[in-house]
């Protein structure tokens, strides 16, 4: 029975012994505010990717550039090289001649017989 229906109010309250008070416990909601450990790995290893490919990307163009320093350092050593050989053709055609080796033969003493000569080109 509740303590105002009993009538006398000389009456002390008893208080129902059963009764207990109830301790309420409120639950602390903590809101965060960031980014949570899921999202910074992945962030993190996305930046990692990005990095790695600009660095291959890179390393591949720096071997690309070296192989052109020495594509034309052989395409000058061509060209020198097509030079000599075509002085070394005029210097040949130069002391090749019949006239050339007919008077240093006749300066070794070599006489010429004309009906056994045979000239060939």
């Amino acid at each position: 029975m509740k303590s105002y229906n009993q009538g006398n109010l000389a009456t002390s309250i008893q208080q129902n012994p059963k009764r207990k008070q109830k301790i309420s416990q409120k639950k602390r909601v903590t809101v965060r505010y960031g980014i949570s450990g899921a999202e910074k790995l992945t962030y993190f290893f996305s930046i990692l990717f990005l990095v790695a490919l600009c660095l291959l990307i890179t390393a591949r163009y720096a071997q690309i550039s070296s192989y052109n320093f020495q594509m034309i350092k052989m395409q000058k050593e061509i060209k020198t090289l097509t030079e000599a050989t075509g002085e070394l053709r005029v210097q040949i055609d130069t002391l090749s001649r019949p006239e050339r080796i007919q008077q240093i033969a006749e300066k070794m003493g070599l006489t010429s017989n004309d009906s056994t000569v045979r000239v060939v080109k």
